[in-house]
């Protein structure tokens, strides 16, 4: 009896170049991965499932499979006449999200700008390089008597433990416990007055639960700060929202005006980069 099987039923030789490597002990995700790269491959027209599946070197039915999955994800289209595969309007709102971590200073100065004209106070965006906690974005404050972390000299940031301020308790609280400790103790940091490890953790958890940290002269005399994580779509802190101020305007209520004001800059641009509106909020 002869096979009533079509084209598109069967695997067809490999016309193109073989599935990218790496290849991964998850081979469904290999599959999708080299699905994807022909599909972006293909530009605008698309491409048949046929060629794809040729391409790719799988079944036609294989890949039609993966690919319903791909489309109901948003990641992959099909054009209503001609049924080739695009890429799906997912990956515009992924590339969003991509450029604005890539570029996270120029994504986040629209924040900082309303922060800096809502408390006249200097603004600065910090993240952790390596051991060092660095300053990408600084705004100062327009008032006669202020912070500049960009001049002061009492700041050396790659010596300054970042559990002095605000700014680096923030990061250094978005670390893991065995994160923490590893940087702890391998660090070049100097600290005449190092804290108990088991207490330093257990405050830097706290700082993770309210969602804010603060710094009352702890790196430097006339010194405050308030700070907040900058979460990304995973959860994860991958910087944060601070406000330096000098000691001699720090008052509970300017404190807690100051505080909510970041912690709400923060969410913001929580937001902006794709993180659970939950969690921003946190």
């Amino acid at each position: 009896m002869e096979s009533t099987m079509t084209d598109n039923d069967v695997a067809r030789p490999v016309a193109a170049a073989p599935r990218p490597e790496p290849r991964t002990a998850i081979q469904a995700i290999d599959r999708t991965v080299a699905l994807l790269d022909v599909v972006a491959g293909a530009g605008s027209h698309g491409i048949a499932l046929r060629d794809l599946a040729e391409q790719v070197g799988l079944p036609a039915s294989t890949a039609r499979t993966l690919l319903a999955s791909l489309v109901a994800h948003g990641l992959v289209a099909q054009h209503a006449s001609s049924r080739h595969y695009l890429l799906g309007s997912r990956f515009f709102e992924l590339n969003r999200r991509f450029v604005l971590q890539t570029d996270l200073s120029a994504a986040a100065a629209p924040v900082l700008r309303r922060l800096w004209e809502r408390t006249q106070e200097t603004v600065h965006l910090a993240v952790f390089h390596g051991y060092r906690r660095a300053d990408i974005a600084v705004l100062v404050s327009p008032q006669l008597l202020t912070i500049d972390p960009t001049t002061a000299r009492f700041v050396d940031a790659s010596a300054t433990p970042p559990y002095r301020t605000a700014a680096g308790k923030v990061l250094f609280a978005g670390l893991s416990r065995p994160e923490r400790l590893s940087m702890l103790r391998s660090a070049p940091w100097r600290d005449d007055t190092p804290p108990d490890e088991g207490d330093l953790m257990d405050a830097m958890d706290d700082v993770a639960r309210r969602g804010f940290a603060t710094n009352l002269e702890e790196e430097a005399p006339g010194v405050c700060g308030v700070a907040a994580p900058v979460r990304d779509h995973t959860g994860r802190t991958i910087a944060a929202v601070c406000v330096g101020y000098p000691s001699v305007r720090h008052t509970d209520a300017h404190a807690a005006s100051l505080r909510d004001d970041v912690i709400d800059a923060a969410a913001e641009l929580s937001l902006m980069l794709g993180a659970d509106p939950r969690e921003a909020s946190a």
